[in-house]
């Protein structure tokens, strides 16, 4: 694979990615890790012009999530509250869209693990319902009913947290 292939799929994919694997392993280490784990995968195996790329990449991080789990090196450290969400260029209305996302971030690290896959692989990653459902081994109706049961879950959350959803 060419040098700038990648780095414009790296440009294009790795915030998702990342984001996605904080979700599934609250570490932002070890996230960090396995994202750069799964690029080097891409830049072995992966042809150029392959399609689909972030559905494969979200794929072997999950993948590579889970051999850490079954390796027993799964961290369980607090949620997030200091991600570097955003560059504003007004600074009040920057600390307000970052109290938000934190906000979200922090409500998200409270639902249990598969709602809080499934959403941020749709949100976050920009995945269709249909390939959510098929990395989360779900039919598509099952994937659409978990989905929704999330975003319900997720905005009593918000609520019991004082935030206006």
């Amino acid at each position: 694979m060419r040098r700038d292939t990648l780095e414009e799929l790296y440009r294009a994919h790795y915030r998702p990615a990342l984001l996605y694997t904080l979700s599934l392993c609250g570490d932002p280490a070890q996230a960090e890790d396995i994202v750069a784990a799964a690029f080097e995968t891409a830049l072995l195996t992966l042809e150029e012009g392959s399609p689909g790329f972030r559905y494969w990449l979200l794929k072997v991080c999950r993948h590579r999530w889970l051999d850490e789990v079954r390796r027993g090196r799964r961290r369980h450290p607090a949620p997030p509250e200091d991600l570097p969400l955003t560059a504003p260029d007004d600074v009040l209305e920057g600390i307000l869209r970052e109290e938000r996302y934190a906000a979200l971030y922090r409500a998200l690290a409270r639902l249990p693990e598969r709602p809080r896959e499934l959403l941020t692989l749709h949100y976050f990653g920009g995945l269709p319902l249909a390939r959510v459902g098929e990395l989360a081994g779900l039919s598509p109706g099952a994937a659409k009913t978990a989905l929704c049961r999330a975003r319900q879950r997720l905005r009593q959350i918000m609520e019991e947290d004082g935030y206006e959803v």
